[in-house]
């Protein structure tokens, strides 16, 4: 009896050291070496700090973080977030929690820095453009006088307009989210991640061709620091009086004013530019939200498909139309806005061709912006033209399906399709559809005829008049 518990025993110890063994081998299962350890409450000694630097742990470190950084959730509002970002350091948009994943974290609220920050700027704004008023109806009413009354004043009515928006885009994101969970999921991290990288790129171009414009901007205005200064041998006061000029009629220069001049004079050029680039973003976003419905029903079309099918793919394309209805009843004032601003600064633009500038910086700057801002007004014309394009994608898809598989569902449908015109308005006033860029092409021409019969003047002037 003996005998045989000191073979059991043995055969255990041998087993344990089988394992023992097995375990400390580098290329050992994780598994077999937790049970060994759990078996026989084995606990490894920590290591001590040595102080030496470990290649491969730092290595996964940093892999950890760059797979956190790079992948996407595909949503609208992951890929809106730089524009927001953007706009909150520009006193637009006062929206809280816009870093978050989840629409239910946005809010706004009247007692918060962003709202107050915004509504300084907003009064600036407007302090600004009745000095600009003032000047234009008591001291010169000319062409270049009333192009910057219209500019801060529509800066002004912009600024309003995107605070009126920050209160309800919340509840427009809360929507948009809710459709969004019901489309067909992205497949790919490609797919998931080319709408954020689309808005990214868009950001960077439109942001640096403004900072460039606006850099060209401050050169042809030295032009004038050296030619007559306002205040000799002192060139960073002559800018600043200059840059702001038409204030500065009305009440007395200080640095501190001037200063303050410059700081509204680049929020007003910035949220110009910031008004196409929103309009951009958001019509992008629609257009992928239809185009992922559009790619679901392609990849199916030619495949045996059910009524079940078309009646599921027919409510996620009713809940993209409303989900577009929400956005437009929320953003067609921006976009009034925002195309009626780069049709008056085309068309003045355009007049401003034929006159002679007085410096090469003059001559850079003028070509510079008015390529920059047909470009710019070209490509938001094509961008909100896409939402009504990709709504109406479906009916090509349609043909594909085989006549065996032809349903009376798919026929409710088409005609759908057919009858809805899904896209941003300005107003209600227009439909941003392709039709549009002929219709502003035709526009331009025509106000830009009317406009060359009354100009007379041939010459940029040398000097402010003051």
């Amino acid at each position: 009896m003996a005998r045989t518990v000191g073979d059991a025993t043995r055969r255990r110890k041998s087993l344990s050291l089988i394992n023992f063994w097995r375990g400390a081998r580098v290329d050992c299962d994780a598994q077999p070496k937790a049970v060994f350890n759990q078996k026989l409450n084995f606990r490894p000694r920590r290591r001590q700090n040595t102080g030496k630097f470990v290649p491969h742990k730092v290595k996964r470190i940093l892999h950890r973080a760059d797979r956190e950084s790079y992948v996407h959730n595909g949503s609208f509002l992951e890929a809106i977030k730089p524009v927001l970002i953007i706009a909150q350091i520009f006193a637009l948009m006062p929206v809280r929690g816009i870093s978050s994943k989840c629409a239910e974290d946005l809010s706004f609220r009247w007692q918060s820095f962003r709202s107050c920050y915004s509504l300084v700027v907003i009064v600036l704004f407007g302090i600004s453009s009745g000095f600009m008023a003032m000047f234009v109806i008591l001291v010169n009413f000319d062409f270049d006088s009333v192009e910057t009354l219209i500019f801060y004043a529509s800066i002004f009515a912009i600024s309003v307009a995107f605070f009126q928006l920050a209160m309800k885009w919340p509840s427009v994101v809360l929507e948009w989210q809710t459709v969004e969970s019901q489309l067909p999921m992205l497949r790919t991290e490609r797919e998931r991640a080319a709408l954020a990288s689309h808005i990214r790129m868009i950001i960077m171009i439109a942001i640096g061709c403004s900072l460039v414009e606006h850099l060209l901007s401050m050169l042809s205005s030295l032009y004038y620091v050296n030619a007559c200064p306002v205040m000799p041998s002192q060139p960073i006061n002559s800018y600043l009086v200059i840059n702001f000029s038409m204030f500065f009629h009305f009440v007395d220069y200080t640095p501190l004013l001037g200063l303050i001049g410059k700081v509204i004079n680049v929020l007003a050029t910035f949220a110009w530019s910031f008004n196409d680039i929103f309009v951009m973003a958001v019509s992008v976003s629609l257009a992928a939200r239809f185009r992922q419905l559009n790619d679901h029903m392609l990849r199916e079309a030619r495949l045996p498909t059910s009524a079940e099918f078309w009646i599921q793919n027919r409510i996620s394309f009713r809940n993209l139309c409303k989900l577009c209805t929400v956005v437009d009843d929320a953003i067609s004032a921006i976009t009034l806005l925002c195309f009626s601003n780069n049709l008056y600064f085309i068309c003045g633009k355009i007049l401003k061709s034929l006159q002679k500038k007085p410096s090469a910086s003059h001559t850079a700057y003028f070509w510079f912006s008015l390529s920059y801002l047909l470009s710019r007004t070209l490509i938001l014309s094509l961008y909100s033209a896409s939402v009504n394009d990709e709504s109406k994608r479906p009916l090509a898809i349609f043909q594909l399906v085989p006549r065996p598989y032809w349903c009376i569902e798919l026929k409710r449908f088409s005609e759908e399709v057919h009858m809805d015109q899904v896209a941003l308005t300005g107003l209600k006033l227009f439909r941003l559809t392709r039709g549009v860029v002929i219709a502003v092409a035709g526009t331009i021409v025509t106000y830009e005829l009317i406009l060359l019969q009354f100009n007379k003047e041939d010459k940029v002037n040398d000097c402010y008049e003051h």
